[in-house]
């Protein structure tokens, strides 16, 4: 299965950011231009990694380092030893979350529900007696205000902009707003992506009022619901704690939230970099002792 971050759309929406696009072997290598050479990232390549054309990309474009992560999983042994004899190193830090849960959506509504944990089962039900309902919607502008509200509560950093412009470059088919109201008042909200058989949680938002309401169950419950109705096979939580990742250490509260609705927990190989300047490499190797 092909990670969105693979598809058409993702190029689209990195080109708006001022990403330049390689496509080879049917993988996209993404290069952004700085002072003096570039970046590369390769967010979520499949196995069969063209190595020898990564290189030679980088060297044409004159990048510091290549920054690449894989859709293997741990245990992928062959992968991991194809990375290392290229010359690519585990980093600390990555592009995309490198643990998820993902929810199998072939099983029956009700085996879904069961594979829950009793306390997000209750959660769920609540909201919905106390007169939470859940909407479809296209309105980004309207998440997007929720989404910023929640980030300055929790204090994560969120980019208004960037959230826009991937929902721009994503088809109607491809995207989907969900909105808990009561009363007409938006309680929680989240951002759906769809691609390749997969569906994506890819932000959520929720109001500091009536939070006794429990909506953000709801609306995740709605979200698994409408993934499974459009035929699609998974639903990927797009992120939790990940101890190889310092970063992570932050997610612990929406990663117990995650972990109630049940799923496989996925741990990808992780992030790698190979660092094609000297200088570039050592300012980033001091780094980790600061």
């Amino acid at each position: 299965m092909t990670d969105i971050r693979q598809s058409d759309y993702w190029q689209i929406y990195l080109e708006k950011l001022g990403w330049k696009t390689v496509d080879t072997d049917s993988r996209k290598i993404f290069i952004r231009k700085i002072p003096f050479g570039s970046l590369i990232k390769v967010p979520r390549i499949e196995s069969k990694i063209p190595f020898s054309k990564i290189d030679k990309v980088a060297k044409k474009e004159g990048a510091f380092f290549v920054k690449l992560e894989t859709n293997s999983s741990v245990g992928d042994e062959k992968i991991l030893t194809e990375l290392k004899s290229n010359k690519f190193q585990i980093d600390s830090w990555g592009l995309q979350p490198t643990k998820t849960i993902v929810i199998d959506l072939n099983p029956p509504e009700e085996m879904l529900l069961k594979n829950m944990e009793k306390d997000t089962r209750y959660s769920i039900r609540r909201s919905v007696r106390e007169g939470v309902v859940v909407e479809k919607s296209l309105d980004i502008d309207k998440f997007l205000k929720l989404h910023k509200e929640t980030s300055k509560r929790k204090g994560f950093w969120t980019s208004e902009r960037e959230s826009k412009l991937l929902w721009n470059s994503l088809p109607s088919e491809n995207k989907m707003i969900l909105f808990a109201k009561k009363n007409k008042a938006i309680l929680a909200g989240a951002f759906l992506m769809f691609y390749d058989n997969k569906a994506y949680y890819y932000e959520a938002a929720s109001s500091k009022q009536n939070r006794e309401l429990l909506a953000p169950y709801l609306v995740v419950w709605e979200a698994i619901k409408l993934s499974k109705e459009k035929g699609y096979k998974e639903f990927d939580f797009e992120g939790i704690i990940d101890p190889r990742i310092k970063a992570t250490k932050k997610w612990a509260g929406f990663t117990h939230f995650k972990r109630g609705f049940g799923g496989k927990e996925v741990t990808y190989l992780g992030s790698f970099v190979k660092y094609y300047n000297p200088i570039v490499k050592l300012i980033f190797s001091l780094n980790r002792f600061f």
